[in-house]
């Protein structure tokens, strides 16, 4: 995407931005434990998943043939994404709250594109983590109990109770489907800078879906470090196949009260810098719009993947609702 274009992609990006522009950072975002092996069942059109308590250490290779069936995405807003794949409705980060202020000092400053019950069947939740409200707010945990099969970290299973299923990091769960089978994997993640140790409120964890005709397809969730994608993208690549889609929180999410306003989520530029590296098709940014936590946005990003020169793999997925063909 040449410098001086104005993609639909980036005057989306510029809109978002200008609804930004002014924003405090005023509060707090959420690395894996635990494991939990359990069965559970999707909704229709789905079949029964399993926990694998084999796959702690190396996920098992699966095909990486042609997707089969839909694989969309829509961007409800903030980190909340519906991904369509391998005959499976998968939602991530679930946050449908309208604008409010929460005691931990966030602020949700716009609402979703659409509420839930306009979601439609939603076979498992991939949660990120639990502990922060841009990640799970009221409305997000209130759904979670319609929903057959969540996976989230160790502690969000603690937390929650026995409807979720946390993964240690590189454990997985197969979720079957008349189309056949998802592996879902979890992975590492740092909400934060490389070294810091959080604690419990910074344990996150990404996600890793694979399968045989399912495009491996990597969810960062609230990953801040470029090295822990890299490894993250080295292994799945030995052990799974190539990464056709990479789905990257950013906006650098930041709060001066937690390690001295560092960011804990991807920058722009480290977000642009993970793309490269892992090499993916194509690349859906989230998690940078509707909070009061975001210090970057979508025109920044945009900046930062033109400056790699790989602007090209952005897909233009504007919080409003709309679904994106991703295939």
């Amino acid at each position: 995407m040449p410098r001086n274009t104005r993609s639909p992609f980036l005057r989306t990006a510029v809109a978002v931005a200008a609804v930004a522009v002014g924003l405090s950072v005023l509060a707090a975002c959420g690395d894996s434990g635990k494991g939990s092996d359990k069965s559970a069942e999707p909704g229709a059109g789905a079949a029964k998943g399993t926990a694998d308590p084999s796959t702690s250490g190396a996920p098992t290779a699966t095909p990486t043939t042609a997707a089969t069936g839909t694989f969309a995405v829509t961007h409800v807003g903030g980190p909340t994404t519906l991904l369509e794949v391998g005959g499976l409705r998968l939602l991530l980060d679930p946050t449908f709250d309208a604008p409010k202020k929460y005691k931990s000092g966030l602020e949700k400053l716009h609402g979703p594109a659409f509420g839930p019950d306009k979601l439609g069947r939603v076979d498992a939740v991939l949660l990120s983590h639990d502990q922060h409200d841009d990640n799970l707010d009221d409305s997000g945990r209130e759904l979670l109990k319609k929903v057959p099969v969540v996976l989230s970290t160790p502690g969000a299973q603690k937390r929650l109770g026995d409807h979720v299923t946390g993964l240690k990091s590189w454990q997985s769960q197969e979720l079957k489907t008349a189309q056949g089978t998802v592996r879902v994997t979890a992975v590492p993640a740092l909400h934060g800078p490389d070294g810091v140790d959080r604690g419990a409120d910074g344990e996150v964890t990404g996600f890793v879906l694979s399968g045989a005709g399912v495009p491996v397809t990597y969810i960062s969730g609230d990953n801040a470090s470029v090295k822990v994608a890299q490894q993250v993208g080295d292994r799945v690549k030995k052990e799974i196949g190539p990464i056709d889609t990479a789905v990257l929180f950013a906006g650098a999410a930041r709060t001066p009260a937690i390690l001295d306003n560092a960011p804990l989520t991807l920058t722009s530029k480290n977000a642009a810098l993970v793309a490269k590296n892992l090499a993916p098709r194509q690349v859906v940014p989230v998690h940078t719009d509707s909070w009061n936590i975001y210090s970057e946005d979508l025109a920044s990003l945009v900046k930062a993947f033109q400056e790699q020169g790989i602007a090209d793999k952005l897909v233009d997925v504007a919080p409003d609702g709309s679904k994106k063909n991703l295939s």
